[in-house]
């Protein structure tokens, strides 16, 4: 059975603490200043080679919502915290952000800020114990979130009543949360929860299977086989983070990208001179390219797939599965006309369960969906 278990790595996560230099006032920053720097017109840490800085708000002004405004708690995550566009004459699409390892909501508010700005539903949460919650238990986390505004979405008194896109939402989270977002996508693929993308930050990830990882002492390895999934996912790595976490090697952003099958789409940005802070705050290339990925998966805008081509500057490597331009055939049975007998040919192999590529609304399946918006389309033929 796979499970993933925190209590034998709490030596590895002591040293992500001293990683987050946003953590730390100033005198702990100067102490580590072969990893952090501080900055004076900020007041603040960050990370040396990325993460320090202001991040540049979109058009929208925003408001948050939280438990004490009616806001569901849930189960498998605390003190959740959910932003929103004001004004938006739109469906919003929804991303979902968990911290780092001894973090809570908190520390991932710039994430929840930023992405309200630009028009999206963004909720932060936090694990129930921020310290011995595994990554699959933040992985539920994550899950659970989706169904919290979800019920926003139906909820009379929410100011996002009828508002929410129910049916597209992207995962993400830093550290510790970043590895949960993988996991999730794992999940997602036997239950879905309209989860269209995921956004992993310096992540880490361990997974325990005694039967799979047998030349490692706890039973941890990352396999192709732990990672199969079709969900497209953006991966954010620092090049030295090996550097300061040398018992992650081979549970790294890096490592994430490599196992995931070249038949997802993936994306992996490896910041030059990066360490294990360098993607915590949307600073820079950081915040464009994740505005980026979610304008494409969230807003199914098309014209954002050349832009996230486009290697950032401060990219060591920069490597996609990517490809623009493709384009999917609505003459299903290639009879030269697009028809009733076309959505005849889909409606079969929906209920016969067989593989067609014909996913039109972006959720990653093939569906009853796809189905009912085909079936739209060539009534308005």
């Amino acid at each position: 059975m796979r499970i993933i278990n925190i209590f034998y790595f709490l030596p590895f996560f002591i040293q992500i603490i001293w990683a987050e230099c946003s953590d730390l006032d100033y005198a702990d920053c100067i102490y580590w200043s072969e990893y952090c720097e501080w900055d004076d017109d900020t007041q603040e840490c960050f990370e040396i080679g990325g993460g320090g800085g202001d991040f540049v708000y979109g058009p929208y002004n925003f408001e948050f919502i939280s438990e004490a405004n009616g806001l569901r708690d849930g189960p498998d995550y605390q003190e959740g915290i959910l932003y929103y566009p004001i004004d938006a004459n739109f469906l919003l699409g929804s991303i979902i952000f968990t911290p780092g390892f001894g973090g809570g909501s908190s520390t991932m508010l710039n994430w929840g800020e930023y992405f309200a700005s630009y028009g999206f539903i963004s909720m932060v949460i936090g694990p129930n114990d921020e310290i011995n919650d595994s990554h699959e238990q933040r992985a539920f986390g994550l899950l659970d979130a989706i169904q919290t505004i979800k019920e926003e979405n139906w909820r009379i008194e929410s100011p996002l009543n009828n508002l929410i896109d129910t049916t597209r939402f992207v995962v993400a989270g830093y550290s510790m949360g970043g590895g949960a977002s993988q996991i999730a996508l794992t999940i997602e693929s036997i239950h879905n929860n309209h989860i269209v993308g995921a956004i992993a930050l310096n992540p880490t990830i361990l997974i325990e299977d005694c039967d799979v990882c047998t030349d490692s002492e706890y039973c941890i390895c990352l396999v192709p086989e732990f990672l199969v999934h079709e969900i497209p996912t953006l991966v954010i790595a620092g090049e030295n983070e090996i550097n300061e976490l040398p018992d992650y090697d081979g549970l790294l952003g890096q490592d994430i990208y490599e196992n995931t099958p070249e038949t997802t789409l993936k994306m992996l940005y490896e910041i030059e001179n990066g360490s294990h802070s360098s993607a915590e705050s949307p600073t820079g290339y950081i915040g464009n390219k994740t505005l980026e990925w979610v304008q494409y998966l969230l807003m199914g805008n098309e014209s954002f797939c050349d832009s996230l081509l486009i290697s950032p500057e401060n990219a060591y490597q920069y490597l996609t599965t990517l490809q623009c331009g493709e384009s999917f055939s609505y003459d299903l049975n290639e009879d030269g006309d697009i028809d009733n007998a076309d959505l005849v040919v889909l409606v079969i192999a929906v209920l016969n369960s067989s593989e067609i590529d014909f996913d039109i609304n972006n959720d990653q399946i093939t569906n009853i969906f796809d189905i009912l918006i085909f079936s739209s389309f060539i009534d308005d033929m």
